[in-house]
């Protein structure tokens, strides 16, 4: 699969849905506005961090035929059903040791970015689906599935820097669809690797040899 595949089935998911995706974008801007309210720098980024797990939680619902019509609910997608514990505690974790390693180096801790980025999905399936896991092993899982796929997200959030820089010269209302765009393509992106993943196990159980696919 291709970046251009994976596009291509974001916009899919997305035809007939562009509306509610930049309305759930601009709830989530419009809060993030009155956030400097609480006057605490790293109180206000935390918010807007866990806030942003929002949008990723919608598009992903979207991606797999759950969304949510109702936008402002959907803003809060991160803590709908029983995701919030399992989600928040994950994403923490994954912060916390992505700080970890950027103190080390900056190199290292945008690889660890890169590596944690899908743990969110991993933890909000676990939870949907009712299953017991822990922050750590929704982590774990996430580094299993992305080794050797790194650089192929890296590339494909990369993909996206044109339309970002274009964004900028709309006063930033271009965002409004950028982002959705990308949230779901990242959301399609996700599902494609955990595919693999799967497929590699099984593979791996009968002859002992993985194999993958990712044309960039």
């Amino acid at each position: 699969m291709t970046r251009a595949d994976l596009k291509a089935a974001a916009k899919e998911k997305l035809r007939g849905n562009w509306g509610w995706g930049a309305l759930v974008t601009l709830i989530f801007c419009v809060i993030c506005t009155f956030l400097p309210v609480f006057r605490v720098r790293i109180v206000v980024s935390l918010i807007a961090a866990f806030l942003s797990l929002g949008l990723l939680s919608a598009t992903y619902d979207l991606v797999n035929d759950k969304k949510t019509d109702n936008v402002f609910m959907a803003t809060f997608s991160q803590i709908k059903g029983q995701r919030s514990g399992l989600i928040f505690s994950t994403w923490i974790l994954s912060f916390i040791f992505q700080t970890l390693w950027t103190f080390l180096l900056v190199v290292p801790g945008i690889i660890k970015g890169i590596a944690y980025s899908q743990a969110i999905y991993i933890a909000q399936d676990a939870a949907d689906d009712g299953k017991t896991m822990t922050a750590t092993e929704a982590i774990t899982l996430n580094r299993k599935v992305m080794d050797g796929h790194k650089w192929e997200l890296f590339v494909l959030c990369l993909s996206f820097l044109g339309w970002e820089i274009l964004s900028l010269f709309t006063l930033f209302i271009g965002f409004l669809w950028v982002i959705p765009y990308m949230q779901t393509t990242l959301a399609e992106y996700h599902k494609y690797v955990m595919d693999e993943y799967s497929k590699q196990q099984g593979q791996t159980s009968t002859d002992g040899q993985q194999t993958t696919s990712f044309n960039v």
